[in-house]
């Protein structure tokens, strides 16, 4: 018994990391119920995604759509990720103001979301905690949220982006930001008096 657990721990990540997406949508349900869809967006970063959340309300008549941007963080793998992020949400509102008689205005303001997220096969499931501060409207200042994402994988990693071209765009972006490192620091050598080539014995005009 012990030595077919020991052989399930070690294959468990490979199982895992079997898969990848690029795009997925399905159920989020919590203190608020709605779709979500999510596509990861490589040309930021190749673990960066952008999470779309249409939702209503279980204790307010309420509802909202929120635009997420998220840095995912592998765990164990590529399937088993740390995410957190941050973004913005507008919604409407159909309840009244008890004191003053008045309607209250549609919630519209910021959010920001950490979450663990895991991926078998087709099937994408997280967990996440995402608090929403409402610049206006809303019952409240703010809404903390809390929610289970059922999520089916419509595309695999790499369906929607081709896999060389990623790597090649993630060659010139750390190219290009070597260079501008060396010319930043090429700029602080002048500023300094010193040789911006590096040579020691150099005098400025």
């Amino acid at each position: 018994m012990n030595r077919l657990l020991f052989f399930a721990f070690l294959i468990f990540p490979v199982f895992l990391s079997a898969q990848s997406y690029d795009a997925a949508l399905g159920l989020r349900l919590g203190t608020d119920w709605g779709a979500t869809v999510q596509l990861r967006v490589p040309q930021v970063q190749k673990n960066f995604v952008v999470e779309a959340i249409l939702q209503s309300s279980l204790q307010r008549d309420e509802g909202s759509f929120t635009l997420l941007g998220k840095q995912h963080r592998p765990l164990l793998s590529r399937r088993i990720n740390l995410f957190y992020g941050a973004g913005v949400h507008a919604g409407w509102n159909n309840e009244i103001e008890k004191e003053t008689g008045e309607a209250i205005g549609g919630p519209i303001g910021i959010d920001g979301v950490i979450g663990l997220e895991a991926t078998f096969a087709k099937i994408n499931l997280a967990y996440d905690f995402k608090p929403a501060i409402n610049v206006s409207g809303g019952n409240q200042l703010l809404y903390t949220q809390t929610a289970i994402s059922v999520r089916y994988v419509i595309s695999g990693r790499n369906d929607i982006w081709d896999k060389k071209k990623e790597i090649a765009n993630r060659k010139d972006k750390k190219k290009k930001q070597r260079e501008r490192r060396r010319e930043q620091k090429r700029k602080d050598r002048i500023k300094a008096g010193k040789d911006p080539n590096g040579w020691k014995f150099w005098k400025k005009d």
